[in-house]
């Protein structure tokens, strides 16, 4: 049986798909599984797999007659998984050749449900890696749910909810988790903050392992010709009123205090969202009156915004030169 069953959610990603599958091949181990969960695309991208598992009985191919978005198709990779751990990534981005082993060896020796890693970002517009998002060393932290909770919080300068999980297959059939279907934007966030709460021990592998190509250029407009997320504000609050639904009477004091708090930001964004749409419409009187009244949500979406972004990435860049 694979240690490792490694999740690939798939649409129309015929350009990528196989620098994903070589990075899981090029692995320092090799007792491991591709399950590509196809999500009913419309190119190449089942043709393309094919011809890879016949070369290599460890890919298997998961047809779907419809798209059913990503949770769905990852929900499928799960179901029909042999490996004692899962791993997510993303079709259109890669791991670095030692990811796999340092993950399973942070596992061990944390008795962790749960690892991730530090990421590269990969600016696909100039086809260069921005290095590592958070401080590089060694060693590795503890995820609790309130640091991952604080992390999604406007002005701060790395999501959480970006990394990409190793979870125990265990753990997750154990407390019956799986990616919600309820939404299609932030459903790794949620994944991973259900595990969290479950009680699963999280930990963060400070080198970094997984590339993640960018949805937009850091340097320009140009957006991922592979990147399939739409930001959908209502589905952060769906996950706001979810969690703590669920888990704000049961959880430590701690947590139940980070639970609000996210709760607050999320409602605070959704305020500048509102702004936003008010001027976008035209009607700029009311996007000003409401503007006046909350300054603080109009910061806070401008901080998610590309432009803003670029600018702290630029920033950022020539703080390290």
């Amino acid at each position: 049986m694979p240690r490792v069953s490694v999740l690939i959610a798939a649409y129309n990603a015929a350009a990528y798909i196989e620098q994903a599958l070589d990075s899981v091949v090029a692995q320092t181990i090799d007792n491991w599984e591709i399950l590509v969960a196809d999500d009913g695309s419309s190119d190449d991208t089942c043709a393309v797999v094919e011809r890879r598992a016949v070369a290599d009985p460890r890919i298997r191919l998961l047809r779907a007659e419809r798209n059913g978005g990503p949770s769905a198709a990852r929900n499928r990779a799960i179901d029909n998984a042999r490996g004692d751990w899962v791993a997510v990534l993303d079709a259109d981005d890669r791991w670095r050749p030692q990811r796999l082993e340092r993950m399973l060896e942070a596992a061990r020796t944390a008795n962790a449900a749960i690892v991730a890693d530090n990421y590269i970002r990969y600016d696909e517009g100039t086809q260069q890696d921005l290095g590592a998002v958070l401080p590089v060393d060694d060693g590795m932290s503890v995820l609790t749910p309130a640091r991952f909770l604080d992390s999604e919080r406007p002005f701060v300068t790395v999501r959480f909810g970006l990394l990409k999980p190793m979870a125990s297959r265990a753990f997750l059939n154990t407390h019956a988790i799986r990616y919600s279907t309820e939404i299609r934007y932030a459903e790794d966030f949620h994944f991973f903050m259900t595990i969290l709460l479950a009680g699963g021990r999280g930990v963060l592998v400070h080198e970094p392992l997984y590339v993640y190509t960018l949805p937009q250029s850091m340097t320009s407009k140009t957006v991922s010709g592979g990147t399939r997320t739409i930001p959908k504000h209502a589905d952060r609050m769906w996950i706001a009123d979810t969690l703590l639904a669920q888990h704000g009477e049961t959880s430590s004091s701690e947590t139940r205090a980070a639970l609000h708090r996210y709760r607050r930001s999320m409602t605070t964004l959704g305020q500048g969202h509102r702004v936003h749409d008010l001027w976008r419409a035209g009607s700029k009187g009311q996007a000003l009156l409401l503007a006046a009244s909350h300054p603080l949500a109009v910061l806070g979406y401008g901080w998610t915004l590309p432009a803003a972004k670029r600018l702290r990435t630029r920033f950022s860049r020539r703080l390290n030169r």
